[in-house]
């Protein structure tokens, strides 16, 4: 009698066992977010990208080294939408929608010139966005920025080639930029 209780016991705890890994094996296909929530990528279903203009923190400087806002705006809306980016100028965008996901790309450029002789700039190109957040302990609201991405770099030119090599910079921080943002995007279900 013993021994068939044992043998008993083995059968049920062989099919207890298969239950278990039938439930586990099942639950793997459910989606995620009855779980947890999953997260997605920072730009994720972003449908604007707002091109601020340039800041420059020294505008005479900028301007002896060939540097303007206007050409630094619009080689980025050309460079991003050649990316398939959805990007606008500032000076175009329309006030923000309710469920219309939108960040700002900001340029900043930090020019020093050595007696007109060669330019030195920082050039940095930055997505984000501010919002207004209730941040605990204390309930009040603050404005925040989130940074999605950012990329920068340091040139030194002779005066006359400077506005050209500042310009190349900022193409390939915006072809950069524009990759990033694809690969963040839900991806395209095919036609039928």
């Amino acid at each position: 009698m013993n021994a068939w209780n044992a043998h008993n016991a083995m059968n049920v705890n062989k099919v207890c066992g298969l239950k278990v890994a039938a439930v586990l094996f099942a639950a793997s296909f459910l989606p995620s977010n009855l779980y947890a929530q999953a997260s997605a990528p920072g730009m994720f279903d972003v449908k604007e990208v707002v091109i601020q203009y340039a800041r420059f923190a020294n505008p005479k400087a900028s301007d002896v080294c060939g540097l303007t806002r206007e050409g630094v705006n619009t080689l980025l809306i050309k460079t991003l939408a050649d990316g398939l980016v959805p990007a606008i100028s500032v000076a175009d965008a329309k006030p923000p929608m309710m469920g219309v996901a939108r960040i700002e790309i900001v340029p900043e450029i930090s020019t020093i010139s050595n007696q007109g002789l060669d330019c030195t700039s920082w050039v940095s190109l930055t997505a984000q966005s501010q919002n207004n957040v209730r941040i605990p302990p204390i309930d009040a609201m603050r404005n925040v920025t989130v940074v999605y991405w950012r990329k920068g770099t340091l040139t030194m030119t002779d005066q006359s080639l400077h506005s050209g090599t500042v310009a190349d910079l900022l193409q390939k921080m915006a072809t950069d930029f524009a990759q990033r943002y694809l690969l963040d995007q839900p991806p395209k279900i095919p036609q039928l």
